[in-house]
């Protein structure tokens, strides 16, 4: 192809190489994962994939990337299928295994927006440090800020002159600061603190519940943690009174799930009903006014975040989804928007207590925690495993996939929530292991009319999230 392109009249060298390469881009082979089948054996309806498919598709669920040697070599004898456990250990203790770890904690704790998320240590100083002269100056900054120099009048001047004395004095005045460094160290103790329950096959509950995290000495001074010097991020065990362990009150969660210049407790509920109960609510009904609509201006700075949602929410169509976030989000407020503790915004001390819709009341985040781990924890069971299965197929779930889902579930039970349980049940599963054929008929002796490429199987094209 190459050759013919170059040799046309007008043809060049590289014309010849750029019409290669657009048959190499354009190929199903490039864009998708082309996986082969073995034959169909007795009483089997759907077939499985043939072992250097398999090898594919745990390669690219725990490394990202192509197998291995050892694993091609596995594929080309016919015993990778046999030896399936000890390979998922040997690959989680690869050092390739990190992009299973940064991948799936930034698809499914977010963890991987924490470099990018906007916020404000102005606006959060100012929400936990309320001034009401401050305020004032920064009104009377802003209102003759946008009046022409030459048609202010002197009074003005000199009241612009001051307001902004006061208003760059309070800018430049030491304040926390959600530096490049600690974002780094937030994410890491997602993945550090997810790496360790999976290599260490732990309870997965100790995702929602623990006596540790992994700090360094910055993010320790940032959580208000003593004892913790040094940059190197390490196991730390927490005070038996610490708010934090688990993944709902780490920096990362807890920022990414602000707005910038203050928290909220609608991003933080709906994170913790998706990411932790598997039970994402609806969007929105449009033409929903916002929060800060609720009151006027000189109202929102007398009243708390909870009474601002509660008044909200006295809209009948938005009663019934924020009665499920909102005790979620609220018991989170004692966190700013850059995941630092606070027991007072706007003078006013928070009430971080609760009801869950299912009954459950609680008087603190710690307290909540327990009952996710507990109460929920088989709720906590089925969300895991979605989002896990989903990474590792690469594609949505479908109704076919329940099955499935209960299944491992049930094995998690069992084992007391093992995660070594969750990752060798994805991977013996059939939708791991097996191809749906729903666009031919397939026969006991392996012969079958040959589906297209789009049609063989719902697990194809892989649409891989990461």
């Amino acid at each position: 192809m190459a050759s013919s392109a170059s040799s046309q009249p007008g043809g060049t060298f590289e014309a010849g190489v750029a019409q290669a390469m657009v048959a190499v881009l354009a190929s199903p082979r490039f864009i998708f994962r082309d996986e082969e089948v073995e034959p169909v054996r007795p009483g089997q309806v759907d077939p499985f994939i043939d072992e250097f498919s398999l090898a594919s598709r745990l390669s690219y669920f725990f490394w990202s990337s192509m197998p291995d040697d050892e694993l091609f070599r596995l594929a080309g004898r016919g015993e990778l299928r046999a030896q399936l456990g000890t390979q998922v250990a040997r690959m989680l203790a690869d050092k390739r295994s990190s992009e299973f770890i940064s991948n799936f904690t930034g698809q499914w704790l977010e963890a991987r927006d924490i470099s990018n998320v906007q916020i404000s240590p102005f606006a959060v100083y100012l929400r936990e440090h309320p001034d009401p002269g401050v305020e004032k100056a920064i009104d009377t900054f802003r209102r003759l800020n946008r009046v022409a120099e030459e048609r202010r009048t002197p009074e003005e001047k000199e009241a612009f002159s001051n307001a902004r004395k006061a208003f760059f004095t309070l800018i430049r005045s030491p304040k926390a600061q959600l530096t490049d460094g600690l974002r780094e160290s937030m994410r890491r103790e997602t993945e550090m603190v997810f790496a360790y329950v999976i290599k260490e096959d732990r309870s997965l509950s100790e995702l929602i519940e623990s006596n540790y995290t992994f700090l360094n000495e910055d993010l320790a001074k940032h959580y208000g943690i003593p004892g913790v010097a040094g940059p190197q991020m390490r196991k730390v065990m927490l005070p038996a009174d610490s708010p934090r362990g688990g993944v709902i009150t780490q920096g990362t969660v807890l920022a990414v799930t602000s707005n910038p210049t203050r928290t909220s407790p609608v991003k933080r509920g709906v994170f913790i009903l998706d990411a932790i109960l598997g039970t994402r609510p609806p969007p929105p009904p449009p033409n929903i006014p916002a929060l800060e609509d609720a009151a006027s201006p000189e109202k929102l700075r007398t009243m708390t975040l909870r009474e601002n949602l509660a008044l909200h929410a006295t809209n009948k169509t938005c009663a019934a989804c924020h009665s499920r976030m909102d005790p979620l989000g609220l018991a989170l407020e004692n966190f700013n928007a850059m995941g630092m503790w606070r027991d007072a915004e706007m003078n006013r001390p928070i009430d971080p207590g609760g009801r869950l819709i299912t009954g459950e009341t609680f008087s603190n985040v710690r307290e909540l925690k327990h009952i996710l781990a507990t109460s929920h924890l088989r709720d906590f069971y089925y969300c895991i495993t979605e989002k896990m299965l989903t990474y590792a197929l690469g594609r949505t779930l479908d109704y076919y996939d329940v099955e499935t889902v209960d299944h491992i579930v049930e094995q998690l039970e069992a084992s007391g929530g093992r995660s070594s349980v969750l990752l060798q049940g994805i991977v013996n599963s059939a939708p791991f292991q097996q191809r749906r054929q729903t666009g031919t008929r397939q026969f006991a002796d392996g012969a079958s009319s040959e589906p297209s490429l789009l049609t063989a199987n719902n697990d194809h094209p892989h649409e891989d999230p990461r």
